[in-house]
């Protein structure tokens, strides 16, 4: 008889000593490197044919192999946007992995179905969409892009080949690639130019429309950003919804790691019509502090999702009913459940302590800014939803950010802009202090 287990004693002895070097990581985040330096691939030996020892094994792993890389919960982790997760999420995960639980169908997964069912319908709730609006937990925002145009495209286009849809040059990657997925033409994704604050503007999108259409083309797609990576910026959304509702075009908004802002008042009033997109997508594992991996999509068009991916085999007939199956909401028939670590975590710490913990971003990349003007920086965008890029002309920001980077004290990025590289703060992290913003900006100086 083969048996993959080990006696109880010994699970809960290796269970404890897990959880105490997760605790010691935590306790100890802010002297790691938020980036660890790059090193030669590791020198793996092969499979083992017969049992070692896991404690081992265990070690192995948390110091030899998840110290190669980022750690986007880390306070001085300013990069792109990082993951600032908590450990409630971490062990409800635990939880989860512990019943592979599983979330596609209600004869699978009845509990966890309705717990996925509560979450979106809270974060619906948050973003002021309908009450007949509905969603899925997916892995990310490149997913929910994906995810949401299959059923913006099921529901709104005849012809693949002549559908267009537009977007701004901040516009996230995932919009593009989700289109060439999806196999419309790639020439009929108009990337218009933004404008000075780096917005997407209806009157570039009026004359694009124009000429496609005396080309032929469909025009059907209209892409915000409530958010935008590179700037923090948010694109007019209700000049947009207006202008989709005008043309009857599908808008679509991109709020993966900007939309939580509209639990604080100052976020609210900046996201003001994110509530009128046909789809939004956000993801919990940015600014709601979740672990990788958890993103959201929510479609203001009850049944579209089910229409869109609907599955049917023999195999399945008897977890058919009349309960909702989420293998029917998404591209996923296996799925686990990522409700559970948003659910334990909000029911723990209450909605006030993130609504707290998302104003403590916005108000830190604010103080990056007041902080970067004093040391005569050139802020290039000022501070929006936690992100702030600045300039120097005598300054390599390539350079800078490599070498700041490298020294392991603190992780910025870079991006570019107006045909410029800056340099780039992204302060979501609630772990993130004042002292840390403004010894990061000294050691930028140096």
């Amino acid at each position: 008889m083969f048996v993959l287990d080990l006696p109880p004693d010994e699970l809960r002895a290796l269970g404890h000593y897990v959880w105490d070097r997760l605790v010691d990581r935590w306790e100890d985040l802010d002297v790691q490197p938020p980036i660890a330096p790059l090193q030669p691939p590791l020198e793996l030996p092969p499979c083992p044919a017969g049992p070692t020892d896991p404690k081992q094994g265990v070690d192995f792993l948390f110091d030899t192999v998840l110290p190669r890389g980022q750690h986007a919960d880390h306070p001085r982790f300013f990069a792109r946007i990082g993951s600032p997760s908590n450990p409630i999420s971490v062990l409800a995960d635990l939880i989860g992995t512990g019943h592979n639980t599983f979330a596609g169908s209600w004869t699978g997964g009845a509990g966890a179905t309705a717990l996925e069912l509560t979450v979106v319908d809270w974060l619906r709730g948050w973003m002021g969409m309908p009450p007949e609006t509905e969603g899925i937990l997916v892995s990310g925002g490149s997913v929910g892009t994906l995810t949401a145009l299959a059923a913006a495209a099921h529901a709104k286009v005849d012809d693949r080949d002549q559908a267009t849809g537009y977007v701004q040059e901040h516009t996230h990657a995932a919009v593009g690639k989700a289109w060439r997925i999806l196999g419309f033409n790639p020439a009929n994704l108009r990337v218009l130019k933004a404008d000075p604050a780096h917005r997407l503007q209806p009157a570039a999108i009026d004359a694009a429309i124009h000429i496609d259409r005396q080309a032929g083309l469909q025009p059907f797609l209209l892409v915000g950003t409530a958010g935008t990576t590179s700037t923090g910026s948010v694109d007019p959304l209700h000049d947009l919804a207006d202008q989709a509702r005008q043309e009857d075009l599908w808008f679509h908004v991109d709020g993966a790691y900007g939309a939580p802002a509209r639990l604080t008042p100052r976020g609210e009033e900046l996201l003001s019509g994110i509530e009128r997109a046909d789809s939004l997508v956000l993801d919990p594992h940015k600014w709601l502090f979740q672990p990788y991996e958890i993103g959201c999509v929510l479609v203001n068009h009850p049944g579209l999702l089910q229409h869109t991916f609907t599955l049917d085999g023999a195999y399945l007939r008897d977890t058919t009913n009349d309960h909702v199956q989420m293998r029917e909401r998404g591209p996923q028939l296996t799925r686990s459940s990522r409700a559970l670590k948003l659910w334990l975590s909000l029911t723990t710490f209450g909605l006030d302590a993130f609504r707290d913990a998302i104003a403590h971003g916005i108000e830190l990349a604010e103080h990056a800014e007041a902080t970067l003007r004093s040391a005569d920086w050139e802020i290039v965008s000022p501070a929006s939803l936690g992100v702030v890029t600045f300039h120097r002309p005598d300054v390599d920001s390539d350079a800078m950010v490599r070498r700041i980077t490298a020294s392991g004290y603190a992780a910025p990025s870079t991006t570019i802009l107006e045909g410029r590289t800056v340099a780039r703060l992204c302060t979501i992290n609630p772990r993130t202090t004042k002292r840390d913003i403004e010894r990061t900006v000294e050691r930028l100086e140096k």
